[in-house]
């Protein structure tokens, strides 16, 4: 009798498993430009379908969320377990497929962490029993309840594998990526799939990248993972020799502040007017590269160093009024000296003819590459003498680091 009783159970909950699913799947149905899902917090069941659906998003109560999933996970790991003959009967007919899907958005929406499914959604697309636009449109409802799902990210590269890069909507990608970073501090996947999109979208994105990340570092203002990929968008910046005029204020203003700061005053720099860029630049070149050899060296090249300095210096002093305003965090020091190490080091690689040529840079990671920065005489470099005085007034700490980071260790040890 009792058993009898517990058979019965399970059929009735098989049955309203069923029926939620065929709801879920309904909406997908009815509704093509579903934006989010969430697990509403409910206790209990109310007699009314615990499947909500307003305004392109999806709900699903949470008294009914571990019922369906442990259904959809049983049908989907028995169609696992399958021979790779029937499988493969399976996906060839239409009818099985559709079912087959219903079942993975329940499973992957509740748990988008089991990698089992994601490869069945893989052998549906390769079979085309899936569209690759609407698994893109999938993949983001998914990271819109779990924005750190690292197998969301993975499987929207691997659809944009079967794109060329012309036809991938790169904006809208790294909208996706900053609404998971938005969603969820330090979001390791989001970041990493955004220097996915960095390192092959056109370079035109390059512009709207610098303005978003520094928004989103004024708001998050702890969020180092920002920090970094802020630091790689520059050097991918200046690797790309990329400059643009910033007609909001005067040319290089933020790198002209930073000399004042290191107590580099010329008067070819002050006094240069602000409509004669080419001067003002001229000026700038001379403090920051005297004496440099200019016949390995584009123009090109050049006016993308004075703009990617600029911006490491506009991000110094954007730390500097973080500190001011919010205090004392690791995260204002460290992408600081980030800034100032990346200014130092691309003065250094064009005085040591590391990044002669009009196209991109070798960054320099042999050994023969870092002895040739390491022999460098610094003291007859009047930004770097500059910098290294001031710098070294920060603390016993922070000169560590300078001599380590800055190469400015030899010099100092020539000193003494």
């Amino acid at each position: 009798m009792e058993a009898e009783m517990n058979l019965d159970l399970n059929n009735e909950k098989k049955v309203l498993c069923e029926k939620i699913i065929r709801d879920i799947n309904a909406v997908f149905l009815k509704d093509a430009d579903l934006s989010s899902f969430e697990i509403i917090p409910k206790e209990t069941n109310c007699n009314k379908s615990p499947v909500v659906h307003v305004d392109h998003n999806l709900g699903l109560e949470s008294w009914c969320a571990q019922h369906v999933y442990d259904h959809a996970h049983r049908i989907l790991i028995s169609h696992r377990k399958q021979t790779m003959q029937q499988q493969l009967r399976t996906l060839q007919q239409q009818q099985q497929s559709d079912s087959l899907a219903k079942y993975l958005n329940v499973a992957l929406l509740i748990n988008p962490d089991v990698t089992t499914f994601w490869h069945i959604r893989r052998q549906l697309v390769q079979k085309n029993r899936l569209s690759i636009n609407k698994e893109l449109q999938f993949s983001a409802l998914v990271l819109s309840i779990k924005p750190k799902s690292n197998e969301a990210f993975a499987y929207r590269r691997w659809l944009y594998s079967f794109q060329s890069a012309d036809a991938i909507d790169w904006p809208h990608e790294i909208s996706i990526c900053e609404r998971a970073a938005d969603r969820c501090a330090s979001n390791y996947h989001a970041w990493s799939h955004r220097q996915w999109v960095l390192q092959n979208a056109p370079p035109c994105l390059l512009q709207s990248e610098l303005m978003r990340t520094e928004k989103f570092i004024r708001k998050h203002i702890t969020d180092y993972s920002s920090y970094h990929y802020r630091q790689l968008l520059l050097s991918r910046a200046y690797e790309q020799c990329f400059h643009m005029a910033d007609e909001s204020q005067p040319p290089w203003n933020s790198l002209r502040e930073l000399l004042e700061h290191y107590e580099l005053t010329a008067e070819s720099v002050n006094g240069q007017d602000n409509a004669d860029g080419e001067a003002a630049a001229e000026s700038l070149l001379q403090l920051l590269l005297p004496n440099l050899n200019r016949n390995g060296v584009s123009a090109q090249r050049l006016r993308s160093f004075l703009y990617c300095c600029n911006v490491a210096a506009s991000d110094m002093r954007l730390c500097a009024e973080q500190r001011e305003l919010y205090g004392v965090h690791d995260c204002f020091e460290l992408h600081r000296r980030a800034s100032l190490k990346f200014i130092v080091e691309q003065c250094l690689r064009l005085l040591t003819g590391l990044a002669n040529g009009p196209g991109l840079y070798l960054a320099p990671h042999s050994v023969s590459q870092t002895n040739e920065l390491r022999k460098f005489d610094c003291e007859s470099h009047p930004f770097l003498v500059a910098v290294r005085r001031i710098e070294f007034q920060l603390g016993d700490k922070h000169m560590r680091w300078c001599k380590m980071h800055l190469n400015f260790a030899n010099q100092d040890q020539g000193q003494n």
